[in-house]
């Protein structure tokens, strides 16, 4: 595929480029399509703190024979998985929503479903029915969130800016946790039904936030040409890109990027989306198998038990001020995912999640190791005494959350977002976030059988079976992930349909190859050209193609297709030598 402006690397000469003129729109609109993830952050933390809610626990929970209230392991279990229920059925909806509405069309649906299962949830006191069929609908609105605002905040802005913006949705996930957990905080400690109320009824803000979000943004260009609406996308264009000086040519450039790409794929198949191609077509099920696995790569490492059970565990694990230290870790996941700005566009997408899977691996190793220490199913007595213990369990479990938030929260939908390029690409996001919400489903509602002590009272020993989890994603982003860092979208799905190895995308100089191949179409048409070093590393062009010239030096170029119609076509395993 194609490109419009070559670079050497990420586009920025430094990180405040990012607050340049030419990018304010794009992340204006990236901005408030970011305030989707919210939800689903909030959702993990404030629950988890109603499972601690007194006036909760009695009005939800059952009698005990010392006369106490509790919720039993499986109401708990319910309660938290079924919102990965919901979220299944809305990533399976997404798909056939998004094709025929748009991103902002899957986006409109989600809020819809997300209020309706907000009300049901607050309407009847004791209702445990209400109450775990509301939060399956509102699940099914946050499935049909991760599918749609992926998508959008990947094809809105301009590629120099695309991993910030994508990893935005784990910024801002990480706030509604923070949001939460300190909306838990204030309120568990109310006598009436306002303590868990309250902070349902404030999943009400995103719906309407979202709303009001939905007047103000463009629908995607690129879903607009595929869908054959070629005036609706140009005027989409230009309001994303109406604040740069030169708008216009930016405008026409990615006019000719977009319909060169669908045109190219058109040649090459039917040109229609089909589900069908995902398993029978060799390149599309590369694209699906790299989507799924990075998403469900990211939650086999167990990181549900932190973000839906983080109160419950810490208090299991004897520690005091459980609401505040869970305010704490997700602080921790904020600044992880700041600090995950400042390294992507330095190491790349491949490294960082290599190095810290690596060291999530060892910190899930020590936990499962102090668990093992405290014994099985009687670790209670053992926390009584050392309670030192708690807070050894607690720091592993901060340090885990940090290297996961610096990568594997932000690059999984980054990578997977980039992987699931061309006239699929809805159909790949759309099976990617249903088996990634299995996978979540699967971890929390396992959980409370496997670390409660009146089930298999495991503890922290579940460290040891999310460890295997973590050695498996590393060892799957290493064989199958390709660094995509300073690539366009076009160029993914071009390399993708070359076929180039995995570990050979990060060094590929795609500019040489595509002039090459244009220079042996060029003899071969009996045309003359001549193609030279321009001086910088880059490639320049003096007549006899109308494929426009190969702009700006460097390691990996890109090309403006804008001013003529010529194909190229690069042979799968062609030597860069030749």
């Amino acid at each position: 595929m194609v490109a419009a402006v070559a670079d050497s690397g990420t586009g920025l000469n430094s990180y405040l480029d990012i607050f340049a003129k030419e990018y304010r729109r794009p992340i204006l609109f990236c901005a408030l399509v970011a305030l989707a993830p919210i939800a689903y952050g909030y959702d993990g933390t404030y629950f988890t703190a109603l499972l601690e809610t007194p006036v909760f626990v009695k009005q939800f929970g059952y009698r005990q024979s010392n006369g106490q209230y509790a919720i039993s392991s499986s109401d708990q279990s319910l309660w938290v998985s079924i919102i990965q229920v919901g979220e299944v059925v809305g990533s399976l909806a997404a798909g056939p929503i998004g094709d025929f509405s748009g991103r902002k069309g899957g986006m409109a649906s989600a809020i819809t479903l997300l209020a309706i299962g907000v009300i049901l949830q607050m309407i009847l006191i004791g209702s445990s029915a209400l109450l775990t069929v509301g939060r399956l609908i509102a699940g099914a609105g946050i499935g049909i969130i991760s599918n749609a605002a992926p998508l959008y905040l990947s094809e809105i802005p301009p590629m120099e800016i695309r991993g910030a913006c994508v990893s935005s949705w784990q910024l801002m996930l990480a706030i509604g946790q923070v949001f939460g957990a300190c909306v838990g905080l204030s309120s568990h400690t109310r006598s009436d039904t306002g303590s868990w109320r309250i902070p349902i009824a404030i999943n009400l803000l995103w719906v309407v936030l979202l709303a009001g979000a939905l007047f103000i943004i463009p629908e995607s260009p690129r879903w607009l040409l595929y869908r054959g609406r070629a005036e609706k996308a140009e005027r989409a264009l230009h309001k994303i890109h109406g604040g740069s000086n030169d708008s216009e040519t930016l405008v026409q450039e990615q006019l000719a990027i977009l319909n060169k790409s669908r045109e190219e794929e058109a040649s090459s198949s039917s040109g229609q989306s089909k589900w069908s191609d995902l398993w029978r077509n060799p390149v599309e099920r590369r694209k699906l198998f790299a989507t799924v696995g990075i998403l469900v790569s990211q939650q086999i490492s167990g990181v549900q038990f932190i973000f839906s059970y983080t109160t419950t565990f810490f208090t299991l694990v004897g520690l005091k001020n459980t609401f505040i230290i869970t305010i704490i870790v997700d602080i921790i996941e904020v600044l992880g995912v700041l600090a995950s700005f400042f390294v992507v566009n330095r190491f790349g997408r491949r490294d960082l999640l290599i190095s810290t899977g690596i060291f999530m691996f060892l910190t899930l190793l020590v936990v499962g190791c102090l668990g093992a220490v405290a014994g099985q199913g009687d670790f209670e007595t053992y926390l009584a005494a050392h309670p030192s213990f708690g807070k050894a369990v607690a720091a592993m479990i901060c340090l885990y959350v940090f290297a996961f938030n610096v990568a594997w929260g932000p690059l999984a939908w980054v990578v997977a977002a980039e992987m699931s390029t061309g006239r699929n690409r809805q159909k790949h996001l759309s099976i990617g976030t249903t088996l990634f919400w299995i996978a979540a489903w699967a971890v929390t509602f396992t959980l409370p059988y496997l670390f409660q002590p009146s089930e298999a009272g495991l503890g922290p020993m579940i460290g040891f079976i999310y460890a295997v989890g973590g050695f498996a994603s590393v060892a799957f982003v290493y064989f199958v992930i390709p660094e995509t860092k300073g690539r366009t979208l076009e160029e993914i799905n071009f390399m993708m349909e070359a076929g180039i190895p995995t570990r050979q995308w990060k060094t590929y100089d795609l500019a040489t190859v595509v002039a090459k191949d244009e220079k042996k179409t060029a003899r071969f048409q009996g045309t003359t050209e001549h193609i030279e070093k321009d001086g910088q590393g880059g490639i320049m062009e003096e007549g006899g193609l109308g494929a426009g010239a190969v702009r700006a030096g460097g390691k990996k170029g890109r090309f403006d297709f804008s001013r003529g119609e010529s194909r190229m076509t690069i042979p799968r395993t062609e030597s860069l030598d030749d």
